[in-house]
């Protein structure tokens, strides 16, 4: 072993779990896997004792699962409220029919796109044997219910998010 890497191995064990894991993500992101290998031998190995690998893998999956949930619900919400209040503002304006409806439609469309991520929401949560209310109380959100009756859920959407929500609550 050469006296710079003797050097460098002294220098790597004097930094802190921060600084190694940011120099660490340096190395990969220069592609320097020797440099990356030297760092990684020179952090401290320590025994653990915690919970079950796989409960805590499961638990995290389920955390995402509801946060992205939440993040996608108050989009959605923001969105329809977006929508619905300029088409309010252009018909109070009196611009042309068309530019309304598109606003509406988008609208419309959020409304769809919010009963299809309940849709999942209660699909993923009967796989799992979660409760959906939970999740809304997370998320600070009720059951969606659209303004106007007969709406159906998006079908691509639905698709959309059943798959990417069941990938996060099943992610290990």
């Amino acid at each position: 072993m050469s006296s710079h890497h003797d050097r460098l191995t002294k220098t790597y064990r004097g930094l802190t779990a921060d600084q190694l894991a940011a120099l660490a993500f340096h190395y990969i992101c220069e592609g320097n896997a020797l440099e990356f290998k030297r760092l990684g031998d020179a952090v401290p190995r320590k025994d653990y004792n915690c919970p079950d690998v796989a409960y805590q893998a499961r638990l995290d999956g389920f955390t995402r699962f509801a946060a992205y949930w939440a993040i996608e619900h108050w989009r959605l919400r923001t969105r329809k409220a977006e929508m619905l209040g300029a088409a309010l503002a252009a018909i109070r304006r009196g611009e042309d029919f068309e530019k309304t409806d598109d606003l509406l439609y988008a609208h419309e469309q959020a409304e769809s796109c919010l009963l299809a991520l309940d849709a999942s929401l209660l699909a993923i949560c009967a796989e799992h044997g979660l409760d959906a209310d939970d999740v809304r109380r997370m998320a600070g959100a009720e059951a969606f219910k659209p303004m106007r009756e007969g709406m159906t859920p998006d079908a691509d959407y639905l698709a959309e998010m059943r798959a990417g929500l069941a990938q996060l609550a099943g992610a290990g």
